[in-house]
This record gives C-alpha cells, structure tokens and sequence, in this order.
C-alpha cells in the first residue's frame, strides 16, 4: 500500500473531522490489538466515527485511496480479520430501541440496535424496556433474542454471519430475526436493506457481511422472554474408557436428539470432549416433567449413571449463567484477548457417521492426554427433530448449513505470553481431518474462521458451491472495486 495513499486518506478525514488513530498516534497499540494474539495483524488506520455521516464519508475516502475496509464491531474475529486496512470501530454506535413498527397492515414489535452494541447488553437492554400504553402487549415488556452465549461478542459480525446460541432451534439464528438493516456500501451510501428494498444486499449481508458493508443498524423481530429457562449439565461417567464406549454413547445422544416423539425444538444442547470426559450441556424452555423424560432416554443408553446437575432460571439469570457467570453488561471498549488455533467441523443430516466417530476418538485418545496445549472441543446440535435452523433454506439467507445436525469447534490456547507452537496446530489439525475423513459431506462455519484456510477453500466450506457462486455474482454488483476485504472476503 503506496504511503502516499495512507497520507492521502489521512489529510481528508481530518478535512472532514473524523476521529482516527494512525501508528503514530501515541496509544496506537491500545486500538489495533487483536482478540486473537497468536495472529498479530496491524492495520492501516482505525477510524472513529461518531455519526452514520462519518462511516459513509470514511468508506467513500478509503475506496477513493485504495484502502481496504472492515468493521469492528466487538473485535472477536477468529483470524484477526477486524484488523484488516481501514478499521471501522463501531463502538460509539450503541443504540438499542424497540419500536413499534408498521409490517403490511400490522403493527408489530422491533429491536433496533446499531453495530457496535455487544450481546450481553443486547439481551439486559431489552428486558423489562420501558414501553408505550398504545403498543399490542401480546409479546409483553420482557423481550429476547436468540443469540451466543458470549456477552462480549458484537452483534455486527455474529448476527451477518449466522449467530447460533442454545435457543437458536427455538427460535433460529440471530441472522433469522433480522427483517431489516440500515447498511453502508461500498460507495459511501447509507442504504436500507430488506426483503422489499434492495432485497439482494438484504440476502447477502445475512451471511456474508464483512464482503458486502457495514451494519449501521439492525432491526430485529423479537420474541417473548421465558419466565424460566432450564439450564442443564450432565457428566457421562464411563463414557471415554475406550474409543468403543465413546462411539456408542455418541450414538446414542445422537439417535435421542432425531426421536420427534420426545425432542423437539425447545431443547438446546452441546457435547463437551476431552480425551478424559464427555458431557452435555444445554437448556429446555419446555416444562420440567418433558424434560425430564429426555434425561431419562438419554441416560438409559449410557454405560453407567450419569451426574446431572439442573437450574431453573430466570431469562437474564440463565442468559448470564451461560456467560460462565460472568457479568454481561460491558462497556463499550471492553477488549478480551486470546491466544488460539480454532477450526469447526459441519456434519450435515443425520450427523456424525460409527466410521467418523471411530476416527475423530481415535485420534484423541492417542493424541489428547499428551497434547501439546490445551484444548477443547463443543459439538453443537444445530438441526434433530425440531429445529428453527432447518426450517430455512439456501434462498432465505447465504447460511450454507441448514442441514447442519452438528457443528464442532475444535480450539487449542496457550498463555497469552506464549508462542503457539506447531505441534499445537497439528493437533488441531489432526483432530479436524480425523473427524472428516469418512463423513460423506462436511463443512465449516464462518463465525469460527479457519485462518489457515485459502479463500476458495474457506468459502466453499463455510457456503457451499452454489451459494458462493451467487454471492459472488452480487459482490461484483454491489462492492466492483473490492472496497470490503480481508483474506477470506468474497471476490
């Protein structure tokens, strides 16, 4: 990038008085850390804005100077990616409404929220929100949306790349609840997008965002709040004795989950893996005497009797259970850092096959208790009898996964003051092709970007070929000059 251009791009947003920080600004370390310190990217510039005018006239002056733009929102990027050239920090837009809007000949509930808002303030700001005598109370004063469970999360990037949460079969992804966006394009516009106006940007940012804009605000069909959530944990005593005994009880959870006679969307639910112990964990917005008998299917097929530890919560309480306790509301420059390897693994309908399973236990238990790092591994239950995820298709929204059963993070961390080492990425590596190796069809999801992936590599994984090549098709519509960028970006 000539310096010139830098110099160039510089002088016109001090013209037009918008805040920046630049290298030599004396606090430039403070605003260009990652989250994820294993990737150290450094960008150009990180630009401030304080109104929608800034982000427009920033975009438009970056595509003028040949820079490349993206936003952060709350800067938890797996690969460092809101880190890229211009960065557009977000954290001065932190509006959250509900409104009461007019759809067709009715008038319904939205959540308007800007971009720069993080998740945990999202689900506070919105329950017990201050509401008109003249609204329809049918939903009542208590609102929710579903979402991740980390509170430090920005909304920007979790909800235009899908945003699953345990309530996500309930009531789909976060991406699901949005009926419009107020979006700045490549051209410095500030456009509204959704399914009637500019519907073709409305798909593309509901999946893909960081190649298509940036998200002023989103506006958002809520739902009712639970008075109680169910919150579960279940230890599988037995269940990693041998790579036999850890097959059949993944099996088994896996034939209870598809059983529509007895699950169905109100259950949300994860698998924890070591190479010592298996769990579950999850919630239940059905009554107690239901889910009881879920536990009990899923225990009659365990070796021995599993520990079982249940709170019943209220909405925020379990919202910040799920957060591991911790407190979710966050300031707006609140900043986390790790030091990480992740990669995720899809497993379409009906799931993981005995042959994958064999493989991924395999390789774990001869690898896990030596590991050169520590690690974990989650199997989200994205589709099974029920599911709002797979209720959707390819045409709703650029997800690429709607038939997903499975979704697995595989993640390595060391010290943040540590080099993470290569034996490190090989694990993980070698945990992720043991897993895939004999599945029929396999995936990844972009909310877990795998840095080590190539652009074609990553996109086909995280879309699929034929909703990569329509998003390739709107990318030349909608950004010709490549104005929104990274390294796995749509070009």
């Amino acid at each position: 990038m000539a310096e010139k251009n830098v110099k160039g791009l510089i002088s016109h947003l001090t013209d037009y008085d918008i805040p920046f920080k630049c290298p030599e600004s004396p606090d430039w370390d403070k605003h260009c850390t990652p989250y994820n310190l294993r990737l150290p990217v450094v960008p150009t510039i990180v630009v401030f804005p304080t109104a929608t005018d800034h982000i427009c006239k920033a975009v438009s002056l970056a595509s003028r100077w040949g820079i490349k733009v993206q936003a952060r929102s709350g800067g938890h990027s797996y690969g460092s990616y809101s880190n890229c050239g211009m960065v557009v920090n977000l954290k001065n837009f932190q509006s959250i409404c509900v409104d009461y809007k007019k759809a067709g000949t009715a008038m319904v509930l939205r959540v308007c929220v800007d971009g720069g808002v993080r998740l945990g303030n999202l689900a506070h700001a919105i329950i017990d929100y201050p509401y008109s005598e003249s609204w329809d109370h049918r939903l009542g004063k208590d609102l929710a949306l579903p979402h991740g469970t980390c509170a430090g999360v920005g909304v920007g990037g979790h909800i235009t790349h899908g945003g699953f949460g345990f309530f996500s079969r309930a009531w789909g992804l976060a991406m699901d609840r949005v009926v419009a966006m107020d979006v700045i394009t490549a051209d410095g516009a500030c456009v509204a997008v959704n399914k009637a106006d500019n519907r073709d940007l409305f798909y593309a940012m509901r999946g893909a965002g960081d190649s298509f804009g940036i998200v002023k605000t989103f506006h958002l069909e809520p739902v009712s709040a639970p008075e109680s959530v169910l919150c579960w944990e279940m230890k599988i005593n037995g269940a990693t004795d041998t790579v036999k005994s850890a097959v059949k009880t993944f099996e088994h959870i896996q034939t209870v989950i598809h059983n529509g006679t007895l699950v169905d969307g109100r259950l949300g639910l994860n698998v924890n893996v070591t190479a010592t112990f298996m769990g579950l964990s999850g919630t239940y917005l059905g009554d107690r005497l239901r889910f009881d008998m879920i536990i009990a299917a899923l225990a009659a097929g365990f070796q021995d009797q599993p520990e079982i530890n249940i709170k019943e919560l209220g909405w925020l309480e379990a919202v910040k259970y799920l957060n591991q306790d911790r407190d979710i509301v966050l300031p707006a420059d609140h900043k986390e850092h790790s030091n990480f390897f992740a990669k995720s693994v899809v497993a379409p309908a009906p799931g993981y096959t005995t042959e994958s399973l064999t493989d991924f236990f395999t390789y774990l238990f001869a690898n896990g208790k030596p590991a050169p790092i520590s690690h974990y591994i989650l199997i989200d239950l994205y589709g099974g009898a029920g599911s709002a995820i797979s209720q959707q298709d390819m045409y709703h929204s650029p997800f690429g996964h709607r038939d997903a059963t499975w979704i697995a993070q595989i993640q390595g961390v060391v010290d943040n003051d540590q080099e993470f080492p290569q034996e490190g990425l090989d694990f993980v590596n070698g945990l992720a092709n043991a897993m895939t190796a004999r599945l029929p069809r396999s995936g990844a999801y972009s909310n877990y970007l795998d840095p080590s992936l190539s652009r074609e590599e990553a996109n086909r994984l995280y879309y699929g070929e034929k909703i990569y090549e329509i998003l390739k098709f709107l990318k030349k519509k909608w950004d010709p000059k490549n104005v929104f960028a990274n390294p796995q970006s749509i070009e």
